[in-house]
């Protein structure tokens, strides 16, 4: 389980770049990203296969100007990130459902066969 992150630099001097802009803005959050600060988005991903697949999307949508850059934090990292504010804010937490599934995907893994033929977890 991981975060895909997207760090943007993208011009809005005129009218066609500003909407440019807040197309690739909608576009993320129509995929599940969560903004983070302004022109950082990111998004929980359940494996890196998912991963892949949301880079492949954010690449395919991405403005023609400007700059976009991907990075991939495992669970682990991402909750050792420190909010630096004034103003007390708590990390962003993974969604319920992707936990969910997160954990389902986990089990998987790790179901093996008793001598009953039985899956269990280990």
């Amino acid at each position: 389980m991981g975060w895909l992150m997207a760090m943007f630099d993208l011009p809005v001097i005129i009218d066609e770049e500003r909407k440019e802009a807040a197309r690739f803005r909608k576009a993320l959050l129509d995929d599940g990203f969560i903004m983070i600060q302004y022109s950082v988005y990111s998004r929980p991903c359940v494996s890196l296969e998912r991963m892949a697949k949301y880079y492949e999307r954010v690449k395919s949508y991405a403005p023609t100007t400007g700059e976009v850059r991907l990075l991939f934090f495992t669970d682990r990292q991402w909750g050792m990130s420190k909010i630096v504010s004034r103003i007390p804010k708590e990390l962003e937490k993974v969604p319920e459902q992707v936990e969910f599934f997160s954990e389902l995907m986990e089990n998987e893994k790790n179901e093996k066969l008793d001598e009953n033929n039985n899956f269990f977890v280990v």
